[in-house]
């Protein structure tokens, strides 16, 4: 008969050793539960808001972004899309070069231009533009523009990233950011 050579001094040896490499695989575990949980808390959610208003003689649009998530969105690029056309404008000039005849029924009261590297920080709401119209000729805005029910005839899109360089892409007309 052969005689076992485990002793006391290997069973406890193979036990540490089993002890350390469980007690590895538990901490790689909670590093990466740590690093996913890093990255959620600074993670933007940039979400359009649209608004109208209407006052005894004017009728105004307002359309604005807001950061409604827990960490800065790192604009990337801001584009403005009108009949399949990618348009890099500001608002200004975009009503200017594609309704010509914007200023005989409305007014552009303000605008922001967001360009590379605009960050928005947790929270922060930014105007595009406010647009208001004389409700007497409302109407005749309305056809020749192509507004409908505070939906204007472009869309907007947003490209940007959080301080980990992950990019999501938002539009006016979408449903939602999207990851790219």
């Amino acid at each position: 008969m052969k005689k076992s050579n485990w002793n006391t001094d290997r069973i406890i040896g193979l036990s540490v050793m089993l002890i350390s490499l469980l007690t590895l695989i538990i901490f790689i575990y909670q590093t990466n539960i740590m690093r996913a949980q890093s990255r959620l808390s600074v993670t933007p959610l940039l979400s359009f808001n649209q608004a109208e208003s209407i006052s005894d003689s004017t009728y105004r649009v307002k359309c604005s972004i807001k950061n409604k998530g827990l960490g800065p969105a790192i604009v990337e690029s801001v584009t403005i899309i009108y009949k399949g056309e990618r348009i890099g404008l500001r608002f200004t000039d975009f009503f200017d070069t594609h309704f010509g005849k914007f200023t005989q029924y409305a007014n552009l009261e303000s605008e922001t231009h967001l360009s590379k590297g605009t960050t928005l920080s947790a929270g922060e709401e930014v105007n595009f533009f406010t647009i208001s119209v004389s409700k007497s000729v409302l109407q005749e805005f309305s056809d020749y523009a192509g507004f409908d029910d505070n939906d204007p005839p472009f869309d907007i899109e947003v490209v940007y990233s959080s301080i980990y360089e992950e990019e999501w892409e938002v539009t006016l007309k979408g449903e939602g950011p999207e990851e790219l």
